[in-house]
């Protein structure tokens, strides 16, 4: 018995290696729907240069079927990428993204008047759901608020700042944050002589710009 239990626990043992060393199902999951949202495609749109079933590739995307080594090169054809990259094992170089600080983009316009700094740090992008700003609020309340898809969340880097909303005023000083619903008008404004500055992130789901 004692040599029985040794054998089918060292069995379970090359198992596990085994399965640890292939990649995962939802490691392939979520590269395939990365890769795919990179591009812009929808799943129809994927289906289609690949010829297979939509269905199929949207249980592939959520870990639910296995693709097999042809499907798998299919993919990544139409996605435009190794198949190496799909296994997690390199890296595409449009999944990362660099941005110098001479690279900021100077978006101050005459319909923000009390506006010292805004700059656009990561623009927004059908690829990306995530955009960053830097800005410098004047001490004029903006007469025509924002308002946008998404989420915002803002970030106080040095100073004091106020977000006003409909109902309400939000005080932030440096180290605080705010998150909200960008559809909710707000407008943000600096308090006190100190000079405020703050990172504004939003996070838009690709979802609305791209389908499925």
């Amino acid at each position: 018995m004692a040599r029985a239990t040794g054998r089918r626990t060292a069995a379970k043992a090359e198992t596990a290696a085994g399965t640890d060393a292939l990649p995962s199902h939802m490691m392939i999951a979520n590269s395939i729907y990365s890769a795919r949202r990179r591009r812009g495609l929808t799943l129809a749109q994927l289906a289609s240069a690949t010829d297979l079933d939509k269905g199929y590739l949207s249980r592939v995307e959520r870990g639910q079927k296995s693709p097999s080594i042809s499907t798998l090169l299919k993919i990544a054809e139409a996605l435009d990428v190794q198949v190496g990259q799909l296994f997690g094992e390199k890296t595409g170089e449009d999944a990362i993204l660099v941005v110098r600080r001479d690279e900021h983009i100077d978006m101050k316009s005459d319909e923000q008047p009390g506006m010292g700094l805004l700059q656009a740090i990561l623009p927004a992008s059908n690829r990306r759901r995530l955009s960053l700003f830097m800005i410098e609020p004047g001490q004029e309340v903006n007469s025509r608020a924002a308002d946008h898809p998404g989420d915002e969340t803002v970030y106080v880097l040095s100073g004091t700042l106020v977000i006003d909303f409909p109902d309400r005023s939000v005080e932030l000083r440096e180290g605080d944050c705010v998150h909200f619903d960008g559809h909710l008008r707000h407008d943000i404004r600096q308090v006190g002589r100190a000079k405020a500055r703050a990172l504004v992130i939003i996070a838009q789901d690709l979802s609305t710009r791209v389908a499925d």
